[in-house]
C-alpha cells in the first residue's frame, strides 16, 4: 500500500487493488507477534508488554494505516498446529473476525507452551468498495524476547531471550518400577514465580494400561502371544504370561567365570525341555527372549514407556509442543553402577526415545537415583518447615527401593530463609547395594523352596512352562500367582513377633507330600519369625550403609550428621522404619520419612534437572565414532577368516591377524569431566636370541656409557569408523569410513618386569613376550597410548568429531 494518499475515485472508476502482498515472518514472544516482510505501510506494530500474570501475554496491537482511502476492512484469522486462533479487535473485546482500520487488532489467546520455532498461517481478507481479495500468510519464526522494559526505559526488541521454553522429562528406570515426570517451561512463568515455585507445577504420568492409576508402572515386560489383547509389559499382562523381571540388574556385567558358566549350564538345561513342536509354535510363537541381550529387552520395555510417554504429553499440552519445543531428558541410574551399565541403559534409553517420538529431543543427561531422590526429599521438608538447617549441617538420603538401596550425603554450604534460597554440596562417595525389597523376595523363595523341598519346588514354578529362561530372570505363571499373595503379607509385616500371617495357599493341581515343611490345607504357613529372617538380609545391609555413610561424614567433613531422609517404595516398610529408627536414636539423628510420594526420584530428577539448590547436570554427548585396534583372534573358518592372512604361532596354534576390535562404541555415552576409558593388553613375541636387550638392563650391566641397543619396532594399528555397524576386519575397512594411525613400539623401552621368557620346546627355542596395555580415553579428545608397566611407550592425540 503506498504511503502517500490516492485521489478520489471517479463515478465510474474501479476500486483501487487491495494492497500486494509478500510472504511474512514473525517473531513472538509469549502470545506477542512482530510481522516483518510486509509490504510498507501494510501494519505498523506496536508490541505490547507482557502481561506479568500467571498466564504469558496472549495478545499484540497492530495499527492498520489511517492513510487507506477508500476505509479497508481487513478480515483476519490466524492458525498454528491445527487450532484456530481467534482475532480480538480491541484487545479487551470478544473474538472477532472483523477489522475495520483505523484501529487497534490483536490475535489471542495463544497457544500456553509456544515453541522456539514455529510455523503457521495468517489469512487476511482485504475489501475495498467493491473489490475483495484473500490472502494466507506463512507464518515461520523464531520466539522474540522478553520485551519487559526494566523500570524508566521503553521497551525493547531484538534481544536476546535468556531463558527459552524448553520440556523437561524425567525417566526413573528402577528394577522393580519405573515412574515418568514431565514438567513445561517458559521463560516468562518462571521468571514470573521462580524456580523453586515453578516446580510445584512438576507433573507424573499416573495412567497406565489396562486402567491403573498409579505413580509407577511395574518393570516387567512379556513377549508371550496373548489372546486377551494385553499390551503385555507393567501392570497389562496376560495372566498365562512368561513375565520378563529384574532385567535392568543384568545390565551390569557377570561377577565372576563362575557366574556366567552358572548362567550357561542353566541356559543348556532348559533348552533340553525347550518345546518348539509346530503346535506349540502356531499356538504361542517362537520364545524371543532366548534370542535377546538384557540391553535389547530394557530397549523393548522402554519402548513402552516411550510411547505412552509421547501419548500422555500430547493429550496434556498439546501435539505441537513435542515437534516444537525443545526438551531435556534426564534419567536416574543407581548410585553404584558400572559404565558398562550406564552405556547400555544410554543406547537403550535413545533407541526408545528416538527423534520420531520426540524430534526436539536435544539433551540427555544422567542423575544418580538418591541424589534425585534427595532433591524432592529436602524440597518437600524445606517447603513444610519439617526440617530447619543451618549452614554446615550434614544429612543422608537414603533411596530405599525394590532392586537397590542407594545414599546421598549432603552439606549445607550457604542458607537463606528470607529468601528461601539454600546450596548444598554432595559429599563423600556415593553408596549403595542389590539389599532392596526383592531380596525379601528371593528369600521368600528361598524358604518355599526349602519348605516344600527342592524338586517340588521347581515342578511348581515351572508348572505349564514350555520355553526355557535364556539366561534371563523369567516369572512363570505360577510363581507370579505365589509371589502376588506374598506381596500382601511383605508390605503390612511390622516385625512384631507374636501374630499370625496369611497363608499362601498352593495350587489345587500340586501334590502335596507329608515330608513337606509348614504345609497344611493346601497352604503354606509363614511364621512372624519366618518373616523376619526374609527381611534381615536386606535391613541389616540397608542399616549397614547408613553406618557407612554417618562414618564417611564424621571423618570426611569433621561434622556430625543432623538428619536421616529416609524414602523410596521400600521405606514404607514398618519394619524398615523401625530398624532405621532405633539406629537413629542411638547415634542421635533426627530420623524424617518420605512424604509417601512414589515418584519421588522422577520429580526429583526434574528439580535437579533445573539446578534447584545445586548445579545442573551436565549433558551427556554421544560418542560419535567407534575406537578399537587391529588384533588377531583364533583362525576360524566360520567366521569368515581369509586364509591369506593366517599367522601360525610357536605352538602351531593358527591366528587370523587382520581383526578388529572395538573398545568403545559409536553412541556410547561420554560423561562430562569423566572420559569413558577402555584398556586391552596384548603381547609381542620375539627369538630371545634376536633380542639387543633392553636400555635398562644396559644401565644395569655397567654399560650406561656403551651405544643405545638398536631399536625393535612393532606396530599398534589405531582404527575409528563412523559406520554404524564397523568393520570386524581390515579387509573390509573403506577410506571414507574409517581412519587409521599406526604407533611404533620400541620394544627395548618396555621395563624387564614385563617382559616375559617362555620355553617353546621347539628348535626356535626360547622367545620373549612384551607385555604392554593399550588405553583408549574418550573425552573432548581421543587419546591414545600404550604402556608397559610405568612407561609410555607411544601415544597419540585426535581430535573427536
Amino acid at each position: 500500500m503506498a504511503s502517500s494518499t490516492p485521489p478520489p475515485p471517479g463515478p465510474n472508476s474501479k476500486p483501487p487493488p487491495p494492497p500486494p502482498l509478500q510472504s511474512a515472518s514473525t517473531s513472538e514472544a509469549f502470545g506477542q507477534f512482530t510481522f516483518t516482510g510486509l509490504p510498507p505501510g501494510l501494519f505498523s506494530a506496536k508490541p505490547a508488554v507482557p502481561s506479568r500474570t500467571s498466564s504469558p501475554a496472549t495478545q499484540s496491537t497492530y495499527d492498520a494505516p489511517k492513510t487507506a482511502t477508500p476505509p479497508a476492512t481487513y478480515k483476519l484469522s490466524a492458525s498454528g498446529y491445527g487450532s484456530q486462533i481467534p482475532l480480538r479487535t480491541p484487545a479487551s473485546a470478544p473474538p472477532s473476525s472483523q477489522w475495520q482500520p483505523p484501529g487497534p487488532a490483536s490475535f489471542g489467546p495463544m497457544p500456553p507452551l509456544m515453541p522456539p520455532s514455529f510455523g503457521g498461517q495468517v489469512h487476511l481478507q482485504t475489501q475495498v468498495g467493491q473489490g475483495q481479495r484473500s490472502f494466507n500468510l506463512q507464518l515461520e519464526g523464531q520466539r522474540a524476547p522478553d520485551v519487559s522494559p526494566e523500570p524508566g526505559k521503553p521497551a525493547q526488541t531484538g534481544a536476546v531471550l535468556t531463558g527459552e521454553t524448553r520440556l523437561q522429562i524425567a525417566l526413573d528406570y528402577g528394577t522393580t518400577y519405573t515412574g515418568v515426570a514431565y514438567l513445561p517451561i517458559s521463560a516468562v512463568n518462571l521468571k514470573q514465580r521462580g524456580l523453586e515455585e515453578f516446580t510445584e507445577d512438576i507433573k507424573v504420568i499416573t495412567a497406565w494400561p489396562p486402567k491403573e492409576e498409579q505413580e509407577k508402572v511395574p518393570s516387567q515386560l512379556s513377549y508371550s502371544v496373548t489372546p486377551k489383547g494385553c499390551e503385555q509389559y507393567g501392570y497389562d499382562i496376560d495372566d498365562n504370561s512368561l513375565v520378563l523381571k529384574k532385567t535392568k540388574i543384568q545390565l551390569e556385567a557377570m561377577g565372576t567365570r563362575l557366574d556366567e558358566l552358572r548362567t550357561l549350564s542353566e541356559l543348556l538345561k532348559e533348552l533340553r525341555d525347550l518345546d518348539l513342536s509346530e503346535e506349540e509354535v502356531i499356538e504361542n510363537g517362537i520364545p524371543e527372549h532366548l534370542a535377546k541381550e538384557p540391553e535389547e529387552i530394557v530397549k523393548d520395555y522402554l519402548d513402552e514407556i516411550a510411547q505412552k510417554t509421547e501419548k500422555v504429553i500430547n493429550s496434556d499440552v498439546g501435539r505441537h509442543v513435542l515437534s516444537n519445543v525443545a526438551i531435556d531428558l534426564v534419567v536416574t541410574h543407581p548410585a553404584i553402577w558400572s559404565d558398562r551399565a550406564l552405556n547400555a541403559t544410554y543406547r537403550a534409553v535413545r533407541a526408545a526415545f528416538n527423534h520420531d517420538l520426540f524430534p526436539k529431543l536435544e539433551n540427555i543427561s544422567f542423575v544418580s537415583e538418591p541424589v534425585a531422590c534427595a532433591h524432592f526429599t529436602l524440597r518437600e521438608a524445606w517447603k513444610n518447615n519439617r526440617v530447619r538447617f543451618r549452614k554446615n549441617d550434614c544429612f543422608i538420603v537414603v533411596d530405599a527401593g525394590g532392586g537397590t538401596v542407594d545414599l546421598a550425603c549432603y552439606k549445607v554450604v550457604d542458607i537463606d530463609y528470607d529468601k528461601k534460597e539454600m546450596k548444598l554440596d554432595q559429599v563423600g562417595n556415593p553408596l549403595g547395594a542389590t539389599c532392596g525389597s526383592t531380596c525379601v523376595d528371593d528369600d521368600f523363595e528361598a524358604f518355599a523352596a526349602y519348605q516344600l523341598g527342592e524338586k517340588a519346588w521347581q515342578q511348581l514354578t515351572t508348572e505349564g512352562a514350555k520355553h526355557a529362561a535364556g539366561g534371563h530372570t523369567i516369572m512363570r505363571p505360577t510363581l507370579r500367582g505365589i509371589q502376588e499373595k506374598f506381596q500382601v503379607i511383605k508390605h503390612s509385616y511390622d516385625g512384631k513377633e507374636s501374630g499370625l500371617t496369611a497363608p499362601i495357599y498352593l495350587p489345587k493341581s500340586f501334590a502335596i507330600s507329608e515330608d513337606m515343611r509348614g504345609v497344611s490345607k493346601g497352604a503354606l504357613s509363614i511364621t512372624p519369625a519366618d518373616l523376619k529372617k526374609m527381611f534381615d538380609r536386606s535391613v541389616n545391609k540397608t542399616v549397614y550403609l547408613i553406618q557407612q555413610a554417618v562414618t564417611q561424614i564424621k571423618l570426611g567433613e569433621e561434622l556430625p550428621v543432623k538428619t536421616v531422609f529416609l524414602s523410596g517404595g521400600f521405606a514404607q516398610n514398618k519394619y524398615l522404619i523401625q530398624r532405621v529408627k532405633e539406629f537413629c536414636t542411638k547415634q542421635k539423628i533426627a530420623l524424617e520419612e518420605g512424604n509417601g510420594s512414589w515418584a519421588a526420584v522422577a520429580r526429583g530428577a526434574i528439580i535437579k534437572s533445573l539446578g534447584v539448590y545445586t548445579e545442573k547436570p551436565k549433558h551427556v554427548i554421544s560418542c560419535p565414532r567407534h575406537y578399537g585396534i587391529k588384533v588377531r583372534r583364533p583362525f576360524a573358518s566360520y567366521e569368515n577368516h581369509a586364509r591369506s592372512d593366517i599367522d601360525v604361532d610357536v605352538h602351531g596354534i593358527q591366528w587370523a591377524t587382520d581383526q578388529i576390535r572395538w573398545f568403545i562404541q559409536k553412541g556410547d555415552a561420554i560423561l562430562p569431566n569423566k572420559p569413558t576409558v577402555a584398556r586391552y593388553e596384548l603381547h609381542f613375541s620375539m627369538n630371545a636370541s634376536d633380542f639387543p636387550g633392553t636400555q635398562s638392563q644396559n644401565k644395569r650391566s655397567g654399560r650406561s656409557a656403551a651405544p643405545q641397543p638398536p631399536a625393535v619396532f612393532r606396530d599398534v594399528v589405531f582404527l575409528s569408523s563412523s559406520r554404524d555397524k564397523a568393520p570386524t576386519a581390515m579387509s573390509m575397512v573403506k577410506e571414507e569410513s574409517e581412519q587409521m594411525y599406526t604407533l611404533k613400539v620400541n620394544l627395548t623401552d618396555v621395563p624387564q618386569a614385563h617382559i616375559v621368557p617362555v620355553e617353546t620346546g621347539n628348535k626356535q627355542g626360547r622367545q620373549l613376550q612384551f607385555h604392554v596395555v593399550v588405553e583408549i580415553q574418550v573425552l573432548d579428545q581421543v587419546t591414545i597410548s600404550i604402556k608397559s608397566g610405568e612407561t609410555t611407550l607411544a601415544s597419540k592425540k585426535i581430535e573427536l568429531e
